[in-house]
C-alpha cells in the first residue's frame, strides 16, 4: 500500500528500501513512518526472507519518539528510568506468511534501553496493496525470554526414563493434521500465537510501504 506524502518524506522512507530481496519463497519488507493519538513519530524498517532450509533471516529497526518509563516489575531492584524515546535493532530468525499477512520473530541485539537487549520481539504486518482506502497495518510486541533450568520428572522414579523424550500430538480424526511437537518450545517465535490472533495498532497517520510475498 502506498500513501501520498511530501516527496521529502517518501524519499527518506522509500529510497533504497522498496527493492529488498523478495525473490525468496516467502518474504516481507517495508519502511513505515506513523503516529498514534499521542502525536509522537514512530518508524520501522524491516526485511525478512526464508532460506532454502526453511529457516529465516533478516533485520528490524524500530524507533519511537514518545517517552517511555522502564519499571522494575520483576523485583530485581533496578531503578525506574524514563527515556526520551527508544529504539531497538533486532536480528530476525523466523518468518511465517499467511496470504497478505506476515509474522516475524527475532532477538533484540541493540537498544538505548539496556534491559531490552536479549529480549524476543514479534512483528506482524499486513500488506493491503496499492489501496489508499485500506492502509497497510502492523503491530509488535517485546517478550522476556523463558529460562527453564529444571526438567519435569516423575518423583516416584529415581531415574525417569521419560525425561528428555519428545513426541508429536495430533488429532486422530484428521489425516491432514501435521501435529505439534511436544514438549512445545517455550521460546517466543512466529508459531507462538495464531496469525489471526494479532490485533493491529490503531495508526492515526502514516507513510510508507509494506510488502508481503508468499
Amino acid at each position: 500500500m502506498k500513501i501520498k506524502a511530501p516527496a521529502s518524506i517518501l524519499a527518506l522512507l522509500l529510497f533504497g528500501f522498496l527493492a529488498p530481496q523478495l525473490a525468496a519463497a516467502q518474504a516481507a519488507a517495508g519502511t513505515y513512518q506513523f503516529t498514534f493519538e499521542d502525536g509522537y513519530t514512530k518508524s520501522i524498517d524491516f526485511d525478512a526472507r526464508t532460506l532454502a532450509d526453511g529457516s529465516a533471516t533478516g533485520q528490524m529497526y524500530l524507533s519511537d519518539e514518545a517517552k517511555i518509563t522502564y519499571r522494575d516489575v520483576d523485583g530485581t531492584g533496578d531503578k525506574e528510568i524514563t527515556y526520551p524515546g527508544f529504539y531497538i535493532k533486532a536480528a530476525l530468525d523466523g518468518l511465517v506468511v499467511d496470504k497478505n499477512q506476515a509474522v516475524m520473530s527475532g532477538t533484540i541485539r541493540e537498544s538505548n534501553i539496556p534491559a531490552m537487549v536479549g529480549q524476543r520481539v514479534l512483528l506482524t504486518v499486513e500488506d493491503n496493496g496499492d489501496n489508499t482506502r485500506e492502509p497497510d497495518r502492523l503491530t509488535w510486541g517485546v517478550y522476556q525470554p523463558v529460562v527453564r533450568d529444571w526438567k519435569p520428572s516423575d518423583a516416584e522414579w529415581k531415574e525417569d526414563p521419560g525425561v528428555g523424550m519428545t513426541w508429536w500430538a495430533t488429532d486422530a480424526e484428521r489425516r491432514d493434521d501435521v501435529g505439534i511437537q511436544m514438549p512445545r518450545s517455550e521460546e517466543i517465535g512466529t508459531k507462538s500465537f495464531p496469525v489471526s490472533s494479532y490485533a493491529f495498532a490503531d495508526i492515526k497517520s502514516g507513510a510508507g510501504d509494506i510488502v508481503v510475498r508468499s
